[in-house]
């Protein structure tokens, strides 16, 4: 009699904790994406297109990580680096704009489609090579545009993204200077964790 109480004690306690175990598996598939406190990390490719009629379209890699405070909001930190050519001037070169921004991300729910808008600033450090020359300036920006996500899997995401890199006047190499501010259209992955 005490073997089978033990047996049967010991039954209670695996289902008991058993039970909350398997409630929170169920709670993990139930559990909305994004929501508040999820993590996003993302790669973007990415068409760059300077305002500066003296430098041609270029291509710009970006990294981001999105830290989500509800299921709306986001805060997005983004590293990128753009290659773009310079051309119409005596020399040729390239200008190397590497941009440390931080937004504010708003997305809508749409089922599969989350469209979304987003604003920050950055710090924006251009590198210059204008034939023999080289040289670099900082200068502190803006940023404002939008896109959308298409979940094909629950935690996976492609993405297109239209972003406006508003860098006031102009950045000076050692040879001459350039309209700072371009255009930036992506597409990418993302990864909700």
């Amino acid at each position: 009699m005490t073997r089978i109480l033990s047996v049967g004690a010991a039954a209670v306690v695996v289902l008991a904790l058993a039970n909350p175990a398997a409630a929170q598996r169920r709670n993990d598939r139930l559990r909305p994406v994004p929501d508040a406190g999820m993590v996003a990390a993302g790669a973007q490719l990415t068409a760059a297109m300077p305002v500066d009629d003296s430098l041609k379209n270029g291509l710009q890699v970006t990294g981001t990580i999105d830290g989500y405070l509800s299921r709306r909001v986001s805060v997005r930190g983004a590293v990128s680096g753009a290659w773009m050519d310079i051309f119409g001037h005596s020399f040729d070169g390239t200008v190397n704009p590497i941009a440390f921004n931080g937004n504010v991300v708003y997305n809508w729910e749409g089922g599969a489609w989350h469209p979304y808008v987003t604003g920050g600033v950055g710090l924006y450090h251009y590198r210059f090579s204008e034939g023999l020359t080289d040289s670099s300036a900082n200068k502190f920006g803006v940023n404002f545009g939008g896109g959308a996500e298409y979940f094909f899997t629950r935690h996976d995401t492609l993405l297109g993204e239209v972003l406006y890199h508003h860098v006031p006047g102009f950045v000076d190499s050692a040879l001459t200077g350039y309209q700072a501010g371009f255009w930036a259209l992506s597409g990418g992955y993302k990864k909700y964790f």
